[in-house]
């Protein structure tokens, strides 16, 4: 009987974990000037392309995660709500943080897309 007691405790924490929101970017740690999209580009290409371009260089990928691409300009713009969530606003990419986003790229990310991600 003591590991049903177990199973519950564990299945109340997990729903409790859950509950909690990701971080949110503060408002004082973005920059003051708007960030450009030559800034939020060279980011991407450094940090996410290697994975997510329709020929991975990365090793043990075959294909582009979710079959996203963010190898150019016009795919950048195209996803910029999914690279705000899973890089700027959850940490989530890149997994494990294998390419090393800095806290301040994150930063740049957000306010890009928070501005309205223009284009420039």
């Amino acid at each position: 009987w003591w590991t049903w007691g177990v199973a519950t405790a564990g299945v109340l924490a997990i729903v409790w974990l859950s509950s909690f929101k990701p971080a949110e970017v503060e408002a004082a740690a973005l920059p003051d000037e708007p960030v450009s999209f030559a800034q939020v580009e060279e980011i991407v290409l450094g940090r996410c392309s290697m994975c997510h371009m329709a020929e991975p260089v990365w090793e043990g990928i075959a294909t582009p995660p979710k079959g996203v691409m963010l190898d150019t300009p016009e795919r950048i713009r195209l996803h910029a709500k999914q690279i705000y969530l899973q890089a700027a606003h959850t940490e989530a990419m890149p997994p494990g943080n294998l390419t090393e986003v800095t806290p301040e790229e994150r930063r740049l990310i957000a306010a890009w897309v928070e501005a309205g991600a223009k284009a420039e």
